[in-house]
């Protein structure tokens, strides 16, 4: 019984230190400091590869024809990024310069924009993930 109670509590402690730490793995932040950065604060030590904008790194061409078929705007994803962030980011940092007015005249992607409270002039980074299904990277240049 005793065995069995300490094999319980072990458990217990190991899933709530999992549970504990599983949001700050998933928020992934900028190495401004510490032991693991560069800088001032640690001038032998790496610095953090993290850039918000990762995700505009990766992005394949997308074609007018290929958003002009999405039509319901359960089907647009809305991802907000670099958002907060000290430094900027450019209009033509992503993929999506040549598509905004595809993208405003398309009413599916204009209303998942505005749901979101963005507009075709906020998309930088456009990624189809299957046939009338999209993700539209944003930024507020809005503001």
């Amino acid at each position: 019984m005793l065995k069995q109670t300490i094999l319980a509590i072990a458990s217990l402690t190991t899933l709530a230190v999992a549970v504990t730490t599983a949001p700050a793995l998933a928020q992934r932040q900028p190495c401004t400091a510490g032991p693991y950065c560069g800088g001032e604060n640690n001038p032998g030590g790496g610095a953090s590869t993290y850039s918000c904008t990762e995700p505009l790194g990766h992005l394949r061409r997308v074609y007018r024809e290929e958003l002009e078929e999405i039509s319901n705007p359960n089907h647009v994803s809305v991802m907000p990024i670099c958002i907060g962030e000290s430094y900027g980011i450019f209009r033509n940092d992503g993929n999506a310069g040549a598509l905004r007015t595809v993208i405003a005249d398309n009413d599916a992607m204009t209303e998942a924009l505005f749901r979101k409270k963005f507009g075709s002039d906020d998309v930088v980074g456009v990624r189809m993930i299957g046939e009338g299904k999209v993700i539209l990277y944003v930024h507020p240049f809005h503001y």
